[in-house]
Parts: structure tokens; C-alpha cells; sequence
């Protein structure tokens, strides 16, 4: 025994090394090229460039930060949620290393990467406190290597405080362990003084610095807080189980929860109102709440120590706990006098475990354990390999050891493990808080079992030179080795492989677009420097903001894209991925969702008017696959969103809903629908499921802003379009443009080809074209062709009745424009008599200038 002991205390830091400079490679080396593109530095996914837009004001106004934001959700602005961690950290690295503003993301990139791999050294903390080196060195391996979500977050350029969330948890935990191991075992007498020692008080206040950067890095970090104080209490209820010192338990956690508080009160105080995602005062009142609650249990040991509760005649290894539980049972009947508006900022936490509505339709919000309507294991695969299927086990064998050996510690580890996997089933997103637990729990199975199977004596033998398999045998040593290959070959397998394509988020179309309308829309110069002030915060925020600069506007796209609009733009947008802006029809609620789902163009209007809209993005995702979401979130529920797609009268079995359908390739090249296999012809060559849109859909904004490139629109006047999803193949767009013509189209037909990515489109009034005719024409055409940057040609093309020998027309297209988007001059078709309309210029459309043509 006391040779493993050497052993692994030589060790230690060997492992730790290596685990480290594993998890590096997978996060910087096999990333690389998704990150530095010959067109610039790019981050991954939405919420990274909303931290660069907060790293670069920073870096500006340092050492201030801006709290409230009008640069998006316009025109009201925001409170923004994110925290002063990250900001800081980037910000000081790049002061440090002599950077200006256009090097800032280079050093962004790497921020996660220092996260990801430096997470095995709290990991093993926490383990070692908890269990022992071996698991401790094992769950260290283990949790730089897991793939999903944890690695996702932790990759190269995913500048997100994800990955610091994973991180300063696991640290609060690991230094809670350590000080309160180092308080017994250094006190076993239970001598209190000794807790005022200088090196024992290091060890909570590391635990308090790790809650505070927690709190810094995400505002609801308070709730490992709850955590530890539920452990703290059911501890204490049940001490007649476990062996646990009350007083060194409570005192550890209020020395915690007091260093914590100090160093988040410097930025307590940015927000009007208590929120649970917002810095304000809240996380203070939880942890001197539950800090008052610890010392009522620290007196109440104090006096069962004395005696004194002896005379309530209860049996006296139950007498404490039976206290305990009463007081619990007191503060629950108070919390029931609580201000309402205060009862539902904490029942709002319970919301973020069951989200409804549209917020289903977002991807990190899914139930973890369900993929369409039935359990699955799919998502544990991918997220955390074979960890998950070692954990779960490891879970219930921590359960045994708690009952075996009395160890408080067990106890802390089950309420964390148990209270993530309950998130975790609630919501996809706690996946890489998850990712930590199952290296942990995976770890501790994978220890108990090679302690079984005599593979830690065999090392032992080995290292002291003895014949260590006639010592142990051969059968154990195999299936050690052959467990530990089970579970850490797929594992870091799929860490390599998902490493590769885990970068990246932005694509070249959607980055060419926004650099383009930084620098070629109205008011740069203005946004430019307005990007970089101070902002006061908006009076009231159910009315626009007051200071924003003359020639301001909003940018209207999918909420998804909001972060890119500010950050690369310098726009402000609409809607964006803090989920505001969106709307709904159903509480007449103006925003994206109502916007692009508005059966016609006066609908948006309305919209666009009061969000003061002047452009409008539409990409080829909310075309086709995001379009679903955007209808849930504009109905309510999935139901109401249905009514864009088109019913199977008769679907296939293996279908997940009525509205599914087979969309066929045949061998000669010919596509083709079919309601289910059945009805597929022989010579089908490739076949897929698919939604397929209803006439509903085709009469939304976005199918006519996007679909049919916004012909028939009075004032919304293409600008600017990107490179085309595919100028090769079959892709969703295509087929929508198939669906249309052939089902729905009577003299509106577009070409059944793939067109740009990324669509701009700005709101105009229109000029008027008005005039009359003879009698006898009922309805007048004016059409002019459309010639994009990408030298792709449609028509725009208008009807209008004849009412009282009067024809109007309102169209957002000029002939004299600056934007690379041209149009030829209108013609107007009046019976058998066209005519040529004068040529308009950006300022005629701007302004509505009324023009007359007469045909009579």
C-alpha cells in the first residue's frame, strides 16, 4: 500500500501534464483551419461575437465595461446578461501582450482552449478530495477528453463563458472538499480555533474566489451555492448517519459565501431590478440568506454538544435532526409571505428546466433524453461517449460507498451529480456542465473496478521488481486493461474526430454580407463611433431608447443572427439570440416571428414601422429548415405551426408525423413527391423525408422575400445578395421553388435554381406610379429586370386593377442607385400599349415620389 502511495504522489504531475497537452492538441490543432480562413479570424457559433462586441467596447473605455446595450434589440436596447469574467480576461491579455482592437479576436480564439484544458486540474482536486488519486488522475484524463458539448464549448474560437461555467464549478467544489478534508483531519478533536489558523482560513477563501469568478463568469452561478447548502443540510438533518463536524462544515461555508460576495459586489449593482440572469443584487441576498440559515445550524450544534437539547425527549441521535427539519418546515411557511414579484424570480429557475413554446424550437433547450417523442441514449453517445455508461453505474456505486463508509464528501458529490443529471434531462444545454459529472462518476466506476480486478497491485508488483502477474494472476489483469481500453478508446475517438468539425459558425456568405453592409449602408461613420461609447441605460424599457444618435435604424432578421448584425455589421438588430425581438401573432406581439410569417406585405409593414426597421436579412436556413421555428414561435406551439406545411392524406408508418412526406430522385433525373414508399417508382434512386410547404407558407414575408426574391413586394427593394448556397446539386431551396411552381404558380413561376445564401433587402416607401388608361383595360403590368451582384437576373414584376380609368403602383427599385443591386427601367403593359417609365433614384424611391405615366 505505501508503495502505491509513492507512486502516485510522483506521479501526479506527470499525468496532469499529459492530460493537459492532450486537450490542447484536440482543441487547437485539429480546429485550426476552420478558425483562420483567408478571409479573417473567425469565431464559432452566435454568443462569441456578442463577447467580442463587449471585449472590443472594453478594450476601448478600459477599464470600463458597457452594462446596458442599445446596439441591439432595437429600438428599446438591452441589459445585457454576460458577465465581466470573460470581458476582463480577454481585455487584460490583449493589454498585456500590446494588442489594438482589430487583434482582439486572436487572442479570443485561444480563451476557451486555457478553459478546456486546464479543467482537468479542479477536476482532479475534486476527485482526490472526494475519492482518492487514481480516480482523481483518471476523471482528469477523462474530462479533456469527452466530446460534445464540453468539448464544443472549450474549442478553439467558441469565446463563450460556457466553458468558465464548467470550470469555476468544479473549482468551487474542489476547494470546498479541500478545506473542509483539511479542517478534520488537521482538528479531529474538534478544536473550532483551529479554523482561524492563517492556512486554514487559505482554503475556503480559495473556495469563495472560485464562487465569486463563477458568479462573474454566469450570474445564475449561485445555484452551486443551493447545491452545496442542500448537502450542508441534509448532512446535518441525517448526522446520526454520516460522520460530518457541523461547526467545520458551516464555518467553511460562510467564509466561502462572504469571500464570494466580495468579490462579485463590484458588479452587483448593474441592473434596475433582482433578476436571476442579470448582475444585480440577487446572488448577494442568496448567499448571505443561506449564510444566515448555516449559522442557525452552527449554534443549533452547539447546544445539542451542551446538552440543552435533551429536554425536548426525543432519542438524542435524532434530536438535531429533528430541529433541523422543523426550522425547514418554518422557512418554507415564510417564503410563502414573499412578494409575489420576488416568488417568481426563483420559480423562474424551474422555467429554465421546463422551457415551453417557441423556446422548444432552440436546440440547447431540447429534453435531453427525448428525439422525436421517445427515449433515446443517442444524445448521451454523443456527448459524452462511453463516460455516461460507466457514470450512471458510477453514480450508484457512490451511493453504496456513502452508505459504507459514512463520508460527508460522497454525499456533496451525489447532490451535485444528481442535481445536473436532472437539468441535463431537462434541458440539452447543461450537457457540458454534465460532461464534468460523467468524467467524475466514470471515473470512480472505472477505479473501483481496476482495484477488483488487481490491476493497481499489478503495478505495484511491477514497480517493486516482483513477478507481478504469478502474483495476480492473468485473467484480472486482462479484463482491467480491456475495461480501461472500453472506455477511453471511443472516448477519445470521438473527441479527435468531433474536434475536427466542432469550429467555425459563421460562413463565408453570411460574413461577406455583413462586412458588405458595415461599410456600404447608411450612417457608418455614425455607427462606427457610436459602437465604441458609453451608453446610458435606457429609463424605461417598454419604450425606445431616448439617446440614440440621428440616422440610426433597425437591421430585422431570425433572432439567431442577432450577435453577427452587431458585432460584424455594426448594426443593430431587431431580434437576437438573448431570445428578444421575436414576437408572436397570438399576443399581437410586433417582432422576427410575426414579421416573417405575416400573410401580407401591409402586416409587415406595420411591424417594420414600429421596430423602425429599414433593412431586412433573410438567409436560405429561415427559407427552409429555421422557417418551422420561426412559425412556432409566432403561433405558441408546434400545432399552430403546422398550418404552413401541407398534410399527408395517407403517410408512411415509419413517419414521425402526418406531415411527412417522400421527396423522390428518379433514375432519369425526375423529381418527385410521394405521400409514402409505396408510391415510389422502381427506379427511384434516392429518397428523403421532408416537410412540404402549403400555399400558407408561400404567401409568408419569407417566402416571398426569399423564395420568390421579394417580386411582387412594393417596398422591400433587394440590395445586396451573397454567394449561392450551391451552384451544383439538389438543395431545399430548389425544391421549395419546384413545390411552387408545380402546385401553386399560375403566371408567377421562378426559376427552379439555387440563388444566394444570404439575401439584404431595404424597406423603402416606394415611389408611385400612377396614370391613366382607356376604359376598356382592366389591369395594368409593370415589370423591370433585376440584376444581382452575383450577375443573377430575375423580373420584378406588379398587377394592378383598373379602378375608374386610374391605375397606381408602388416600387422600391431605382434605376440611379449606389447599391450593386441593379434594376432596368420599369415597363408598363396596358393592354396592347407599354410604356417606359422615367428613371427614379435612390431618393425618389426613399421619398415616394409620385410619377405620372397616362396611357390616355
Amino acid at each position: 500500500m505505501a508503495i502505491r502511495i509513492r507512486f502516485w504522489n510522483k506521479i501526479d504531475f506527470v499525468f496532469l501534464s499529459i492530460a493537459i497537452i492532450l486537450g490542447l492538441y484536440f482543441r487547437i490543432s485539429n480546429p485550426w483551419d476552420a478558425v483562420f480562413r483567408d478571409y479573417g479570424v473567425m469565431l464559432s457559433g452566435n454568443d462569441p461575437w456578442y463577447y467580442q462586441r463587449l471585449i472590443e467596447n472594453c478594450f476601448y473605455n478600459f477599464p470600463q465595461r458597457i452594462w446596458f446595450d442599445p446596439f441591439t434589440h432595437y429600438p428599446y436596447g438591452t441589459y445585457t446578461p454576460f458577465g465581466p469574467f470573460l470581458v476582463y480576461l480577454v481585455t487584460l491579455s490583449s493589454k498585456i501582450l500590446g494588442l489594438s482592437i482589430p487583434s482582439l479576436k486572436t487572442v479570443s480564439v485561444f480563451i476557451p482552449v486555457v478553459g478546456g484544458a486546464l479543467i482537468a486540474l479542479p477536476v482532479y482536486l475534486f476527485a482526490r478530495e472526494t475519492f482518492n488519486r487514481s480516480t482523481a488522475i483518471i476523471a482528469a484524463f477523462l474530462v479533456i477528453a469527452i466530446p460534445g458539448q464540453l468539448l464544443h464549448r472549450s474549442v478553439l474560437s467558441f469565446n463563450d463563458h460556457h466553458i468558465w461555467e464548467a470550470f469555476w464549478q468544479i473549482s468551487v467544489l474542489g476547494f470546498f472538499a479541500l478545506a473542509y478534508n483539511r479542517l478534520t483531519s488537521e482538528n479531529p478533536n474538534n478544536q473550532d480555533l483551529g479554523l482561524l489558523e492563517k492556512r486554514n482560513l487559505l482554503y475556503p477563501v480559495l473556495a469563495g474566489v472560485a464562487l465569486g469568478m463563477y458568479l462573474d463568469a454566469w450570474a445564475p452561478g449561485f445555484i452551486i451555492s443551493i447545491y452545496i447548502f442542500a448537502f450542508i443540510f441534509i448532512s446535518t438533518t441525517l448526522k446520526f448517519i454520516f460522520n460530518v463536524d457541523v461547526k467545520k462544515l458551516v464555518l467553511v461555508f460562510i467564509l466561502m459565501s462572504l469571500t464570494a460576495t466580495l468579490v462579485y459586489l463590484p458588479f452587483a449593482f448593474n441592473h434596475p431590478t433582482l433578476s436571476t440572469n442579470r448582475y444585480n443584487p440577487l446572488p448577494v441576498l442568496i448567499l448571505l440568506s443561506l449564510s444566515l440559515i448555516s449559522i442557525v445550524l452552527f449554534f443549533l450544534s452547539r447546544l445539542e454538544e451542551r446538552g440543552h437539547l435533551r429536554s425536548l425527549k426525543i432519542k438524542e441521535e435524532y434530536s438535531f435532526g429533528a430541529i433541523v427539519m422543523l426550522l425547514a418546515v418554518l422557512l418554507v411557511g415564510l417564503l410563502t409571505l414573499i412578494p409575489s414579484d420576488l416568488t417568481q424570480i426563483f420559480f423562474s429557475v424551474l422555467r429554465v428546466i421546463q422551457p415551453k413554446g417557441g423556446a422548444l424550437t432552440v436546440a440547447e433547450v431540447q429534453p435531453f433524453f427525448i428525439q422525436y417523442g421517445e427515449f433515446s441514449l443517442a444524445n448521451a453517445w454523443f456527448n459524452f461517449s462511453m463516460t455516461f455508461f460507466f457514470a450512471i453505474p458510477g453514480m450508484l456505486y457512490a451511493t453504496y460507498l456513502l452508505f459504507r463508509q459514512r463520508k460527508p464528501l460522497h454525499l456533496l458529490v451525489l447532490v451535485w451529480g444528481f442535481a445536473m443529471l436532472v437539468a441535463l434531462a431537462g434541458q440539452n444545454r447543461f450537457a457540458y456542465y454534465f460532461g464534468v459529472v460523467s468524467a467524475v462518476f466514470a471515473a470512480v466506476m472505472l477505479d473501483a473496478a481496476l482495484r477488483y480486478f488487481k490491476f493497481y497491485d499489478l503495478i505495484a508488483a511491477a514497480v517493486s521488481k516482483e513477478n507481478a502477474l504469478k502474483k495476480v494472476g492473468y485473467i484480472k489483469p486482462i479484463i482491467a486493461v480491456l475495461l480501461i481500453v472500453i472506455l477511453f478508446y471511443p472516448t477519445l475517438a470521438d473527441a479527435n474526430f468531433q474536434s475536427k468539425y466542432s469550429a467555425g459558425g459563421i460562413n463565408r456568405q453570411w460574413y461577406d454580407a455583413l462586412v458588405w453592409m458595415r461599410n456600404n449602408t447608411p450612417g457608418k461613420e455614425m455607427y462606427d463611433q457610436f459602437y465604441y461609447e458609453l451608453y446610458k441605460p435606457n429609463p424605461d424599457l417598454k419604450k425606445p431608447y431616448p439617446y440614440y444618435p440621428e440616422g440610426t435604424y433597425g437591421v430585422m432578421s431570425w433572432w439567431d443572427y442577432g450577435h453577427w448584425i452587431t458585432a460584424i455589421a455594426h448594426r443593430m438588430p431587431n431580434a437576437n439570440p438573448f431570445q428578444q425581438g421575436i414576437g408572436n401573432k397570438y399576443n399581437n406581439v410586433p417582432g422576427a416571428a410575426p414579421f416573417f410569417t405575416a400573410y401580407n406585405e401591409s402586416e409587415a409593414n406595420a411591424i417594420a414601422d414600429k421596430l423602425g426597421v429599414k433593412y431586412v436579412i433573410s438567409d436560405v436556413e429561415m427559407a427552409t429548415g429555421k422557417f418551422q421555428a420561426m412559425a412556432v414561435w409566432a403561433e405558441g406551439d408546434f400545432t399552430g405551426s403546422k398550418a404552413y406545411y401541407l398534410k399527408n392524406p395517407a403517410p408512411d408508418p415509419s413517419f414521425r408525423d402526418e406531415y411527412m412526406w417522400y421527396v423522390y430522385i428518379s433514375s432519369d433525373g425526375r423529381l418527385g413527391i410521394a405521400k409514402n414508399r409505396y408510391e415510389l417508382p422502381r427506379n427511384t434512386i434516392r429518397a428523403f423525408e421532408m416537410y412540404i410547404p402549403s400555399i400558407n407558407y408561400f404567401r409568408t414575408m419569407e417566402a416571398k422575400l426569399h423564395i420568390m426574391d421579394g417580386i411582387g413586394l412594393k417596398r422591400y427593394r433587394m440590395v445586396y445578395e451573397s454567394g449561392f448556397e450551391s451552384k451544383r446539386g439538389l438543395t431545399i431551396e430548389i425544391l421549395y421553388r419546384y413545390i411552387y411552381d408545380t402546385s401553386y404558380a399560375k403566371e408567377d413561376f421562378v426559376p427552379v435554381m439555387s440563388t444566394g445564401y444570404v439575401k439584404i433587402f431595404e424597406y423603402v416607401k416606394g415611389a408611385k406610379i400612377t396614370g391613366k388608361v382607356d376604359g376598356s383595360v382592366e389591369e395594368v403590368v409593370i415589370s423591370a429586370n433585376i440584376t444581382t451582384n452575383q450577375n443573377r437576373t430575375f423580373v420584378y414584376m406588379q398587377v394592378s386593377e383598373v379602378v375608374d380609368g386610374k391605375y397606381e403602383f408602388i416600387v422600391p427599385y431605382a434605376q440611379e442607385t449606389v447599391y450593386p443591386v441593379k434594376a432596368s427601367e420599369y415597363r408598363i403593359t396596358a393592354g396592347n400599349e407599354s410604356k417606359r417609365v422615367p428613371r427614379l433614384s435612390d431618393a425618389d424611391v426613399e421619398g415616394g415620389k409620385v410619377v405620372v405615366v397616362d396611357f390616355v
